[in-house]
């Protein structure tokens, strides 16, 4: 049986700006536990989809494919916003990929619709590789200026990854388009979900408000209006989907080509949307959302995250998580792994010192070039070694709920941010990531697989459970910085 759609245009708009129409927005399947999914839906500022398929990208090659194959199989459009995008193998692979995309579908229809927004600041960095992406046939726009004067000491930078295909699959996560987030032989753990379902319309709304909002702030009168005046301008559009004038861009695209229906359901896994915006929120609803979900665990909290300076109203939480039983994880990286160095590594250090005296297990990953070289030195070249580094974003609260952001859960991503993710409530998709973190902190003996079939096994440390030794080796480091890092908190 065909599931009901939108039953009219107007309640297309309803639902889509407003979450208002009966039959998108769910309640919680019977039989879960709903005191999480509620905190979602009230702190995440979210509602929560049914009828969903998802997966987990975390090996960097089926991430790779599954990105290639929403890029080929696109018949009206593909969306695409990110932090950045490397001039490298695979950032050119996957820029040729969507050029090659374009320019077939544009033989048989001139509606298809290529289009990437990234951050501005990294449009600079990146600007060959962004031009390239328009000469291949996509319109790209920078979601911010370097002047709005939005915030006190500088811009919010946008930090969320999305790939949506035609309204119908999406892809949310961490990675960028770089080597370092898909090469096998020299990469970054990272997450990312497929979905397949409802969840994608609403992945696609909050896209397509973005571009809304890139395409209004590009135009120059507003660089003359009070920030007041453009916060309100923005907030409307996120509340009603119209500006106060009560013009919405917005409509063009509420009709079945950009949100299709579906003819069965593709899954049965509950999903809501989690995004983040210093434009819409003074203070991000994932920060809100984490916070609650750690005073109400029962039994255990994972947080990963390569820049845990946690907010003190999160790192308070997980000390009164600790005093009363439940079991805490946080998984970050060591020296030799750290992504930023610097007064940025600094800045998790009083997080880190104090969670692993209130006996949280911080658990850091060391970057191992020795591995490295003893593979190259055996001559083999198996399709996968460990990773170099953390840069995954992920969150498991008891038994049942998943969070996979791009949020790194910390003070830049609380207040300046735009960030993407979702909330899975799925107790199987929530054992995957617990297997998954379990056999990354137990990984001693790791069997290298070679080409030619040969089997060698290299014995190392690759992670280490931080103790006193460690807590005290930090605060030698940190010595006087601490004032100079907790005046400058916000800037982490």
């Amino acid at each position: 049986m065909r599931r009901a759609g939108f039953v009219s245009s107007a309640c297309r708009i309803a639902a889509l700006f407003l979450g208002a129409c009966t039959g998108l927005v769910s309640q919680v399947g019977a039989g879960e536990e709903t005191d999480l999914a509620e905190l979602v839906v009230r702190f995440g500022k979210t509602r929560w989809t049914e009828n969903n398929r998802v997966e987990l990208l975390s090996d960097p090659r089926r991430a790779w494919e599954a990105g290639l194959d929403l890029l080929e199989s696109a018949d009206h459009h593909i969306f695409i916003s990110t932090f950045s995008w490397s001039e490298d193998r695979y950032g050119t692979r996957f820029r040729d990929a969507l050029a090659e995309v374009v320019r077939s579908r544009r033989r048989n229809s001139d509606e298809f619709m290529a289009r990437c927004l990234a951050d501005a600041a990294a449009m600079k960095l990146f600007s060959r590789a962004f031009n390239e992406v328009r000469t291949g046939g996509a319109i790209v726009k920078s979601y911010n200026r370097t002047a709005w004067g939005m915030s006190p000491m500088y811009d919010g930078r946008m930090h969320d990854k999305l790939l949506i295909r035609d309204g119908r699959e999406a892809i949310v996560g961490g990675r960028n388009y770089s080597n370092i987030y898909f090469d096998p032989q020299h990469w970054w753990l990272d997450f990312g979900v497929l979905l397949q379902g409802a969840a994608v319309w609403d992945l696609q709304m909050i896209w397509l408000k973005s571009w809304t909002v890139a395409e209004d702030l590009s135009d120059a009168r507003h660089f003359t209006w009070p920030p007041e005046t453009i916060r309100r301008r923005i907030r409307s559009l996120w509340d009603t989907g119209r500006f106060p004038d009560g013009e919405s861009p917005l409509e063009d695209y509420v009709n079945e080509r950009f949100f299709p229906d579906y003819e069965a359901p593709p899954g049965q896994t509950p999903v809501a949307v989690l995004y983040d915006n210093s434009m819409v929120w003074d203070r991000a609803p994932t920060a809100a959302l984490l916070v609650e979900l750690v005073k109400a665990a029962e039994s255990e909290i994972d947080i990963m995250t390569p820049f845990p300076n946690f907010e003190t109203v999160l790192t308070d939480a997980l000390v009164e998580a600790i005093a009363r039983g439940v079991r805490v994880r946080i998984i970050t990286n060591d020296r030799e792994a750290a992504i930023r160095g610097g007064a940025i590594r600094l800045a998790a250090f009083p997080t880190l010192i104090r969670l692993t005296e209130a006996g949280a297990q911080v658990w850091a990953w060391k970057a191992n070039p020795d591995l490295l070289l003893e593979i190259a030195k055996a001559e083999c070249a198996p399709s996968i070694v460990p990773p170099i580094a953390l840069h995954g974003k992920v969150v498991r609260v008891d038994d049942e709920l998943t969070i996979v952001h791009s949020s790194n859960f910390n003070i830049r991503s609380a207040y300046y941010n735009t960030e993407a993710g979702v909330a899975i409530l799925n107790r199987g998709f929530n054992r995957r990531i617990e297997g998954l973190l379990d056999g990354l902190l137990t990984l001693r003996n790791f069997d290298v697989v070679c080409t030619n079939g040969d089997r060698q096994v290299v014995v190392d440390q690759l992670v280490k459970l931080l103790g006193p030794d460690d807590v005290e080796a930090m605060r030698l480091e940190l010595g006087s910085k601490r004032r100079f890092l907790d005046g400058m908190g916000m800037l982490w």
